[in-house]
């Protein structure tokens, strides 16, 4: 058992410099040579636990998920109310600095999603999900309106991809505090529906 530890925890660090590599300079600068480089191991290392740079890629946006999940459950939101709740799903949905290491490995993997298959049904379904727990959170937030709650849902995850790549790649124009502004504002604009 210790041994299999052993492997699992050689896999973390190699996905951790892989995450740093990618937050870095995008998944093209990425190699299998460079990421033995930056862990401190031999190129067979890094062969054994990702047999290509596919492999590699597919491992890294599982390291994405696990740790945007860990986020997810760490920041309290599912215990809020309905409104509250809709308003903490928008703000753990939008990328928090033009720094942030997580939000720029999300934006590297999704280019790449335009062109890999295997990564793009990674995306699929990782945002069908995120799409669902939206649709759910609007219908709860204001139950008069449930039934427009999907096509609202994928409305509000366009608009705040759109917003989040904004701030990774024009943070000078789309400050953190004006997306979460301009997200805010949507919500309220949903929310308001309750009242009429």
């Amino acid at each position: 058992m210790v041994e299999g530890s052993a492997v699992a925890d050689r896999r973390g660090q190699l996905l951790e410099r892989l995450a740093d590599a990618i937050a870095e300079g995008g998944i093209e600068g990425v190699s299998i040579r460079d990421l033995a480089g930056r862990a401190g191991v031999a190129i067979g290392t890094v062969q054994y636990h990702f047999a290509t740079k596919t492999d590699l890629l597919i491992a890294a946006w599982h390291h994405v998920a696990e740790q945007a999940g860990r986020r997810f459950h760490e920041s309290g939101v599912t215990a809020l109310g309905p409104e509250e709740r809709l308003l903490g799903l928008t703000e753990l949905l939008l990328t928090p600095s033009a720094d942030d290491r997580l939000a720029r490995m999300w934006l590297a993997l999704v280019a790449r999603a335009a062109h890999d298959p295997r990564i793009a049904a990674l995306h699929r379904g990782q945002w069908q999900g995120t799409e669902d727990l939206l649709a759910t959170a609007l219908a709860a937030a204001n139950p008069d309106r449930a039934d427009e709650s999907r096509d609202a849902a994928g409305e509000l995850l366009a608009l705040l991809d759109g917003l989040s790549v904004a701030v990774l790649t024009e943070p000078a124009r789309m400050t953190p505090a004006r997306s979460r502004r301009l997200a805010r504002s949507w919500v309220r604009d949903w929310l308001v529906e309750l009242a009429r």
